[in-house]
């Protein structure tokens, strides 16, 4: 490993282990690691191409990159696409789960529904029943079984990896599903989950069971309108709810000043503004562009 790569280890080495409290720390140049490769996610199954042979764009900046495995399911209702693949240069197994079509966003948003269901890892390893945003968790159930399998394989095939989780939008959800499965049901280590512009998941039980068994970093970046759907309250009750740590970018420039807020819904992040919906800001997250990388997994 490099000198440079032993000091970004060390910098964002702090384990996601059950019943942790500590707020993990940030780290601005792990994040644009994290975010690229978030990226490439959209370059892979239904969405676009180039992953299957580390071709993309976004995955050129990964030269290190030995291995890499395309994970796409689907259902009638759901799709699921995403990569799982191992960067030597870091010794880092990075799992990546995409979003919803970043040219179909708005229309993503208004069709989103509201509608929860019983998270059953919280009955079962928790004091308490909760529940989820029934959408977002049958996106994830569609590829649980594909995701659990490539873990279990590129575990095993480099054991010394540490695992890192990132996702973007819908896909950034997705893998906080994934880190609790792959922790509690799995017994697999989570070194790090870092997401871009994630959506409410869960009530607050939900989000309570969350922090009593992992850590993440939740980038949100000015006006994102995605982190604030669904709403937190609804007809005066408490609805959906976001666990911490949140990293808030606080100007209209992906790699302004930010701020790290290690609440759950801090009021002076992006919980201040009373109104989002730039949904550029949602397409743009430490200077990586998700619209052109898009495009690019196109051609």
């Amino acid at each position: 490993m490099k000198p440079v790569s032993l000091a970004l280890h060390a910098l964002f080495a702090c384990s996601v282990a059950a019943g942790a409290s500590a707020a993990p720390t940030y780290d601005e140049e792990y994040a644009k690691y994290g975010v690229g490769m978030a990226g490439a996610a959209y370059c892979a199954g239904t969405l676009g191409h180039g992953v299957e042979n580390w071709s993309c764009r976004a995955c050129k900046g990964y030269p290190g990159v030995t291995n890499s495995t395309i994970i796409t399911e689907s259902s009638l209702s759901y799709t699921l696409n995403g990569f799982i693949a191992y960067d030597s240069s870091e010794d880092r197994i990075v799992l990546s789960i995409a979003g919803t079509d970043p040219l179909k966003i708005r229309d993503w948003i208004d069709d989103l529904d509201f509608f929860k269901s019983e998270y059953p890892l919280c009955a079962k390893y928790g004091s308490e029943k909760c529940e989820a945003h029934e959408g977002f968790l049958g996106s994830y159930d569609v590829g649980r079984e594909a995701i659990v399998s490539a873990v279990k394989e590129y575990k095993a095939a480099f054991p010394t990896a540490a695992l890192h989780l990132v996702g973007h939008s819908l896909g950034a959800i997705m893998s906080v599903f994934a880190a609790l499965d792959l922790t509690l049901e799995e017994n697999i280590k989570v070194d790090s989950l870092l997401t871009f512009g994630q959506p409410r998941g869960g009530d607050q039980a939900f989000a309570d069971f969350f922090e009593a068994n992992l850590e993440e970093l939740r980038l949100t970046h000015y006006t994102d309108p995605v982190p604030h759907l669904p709403p937190q309250n609804l007809l005066g009750e408490a609805f959906f709810q976001h666990p911490s740590t949140e990293v808030y970018y606080e100007q209209y420039n992906s790699l302004g000043s930010y701020k790290v807020c290690d609440g759950q819904e801090d009021n002076t992040c992006s919980n201040k503004n009373l109104v989002d919906v730039d949904l550029l800001m949602h397409l743009n997250y430490v200077g990586f562009d998700f619209i052109s990388n898009y495009l690019a997994c196109k051609l």
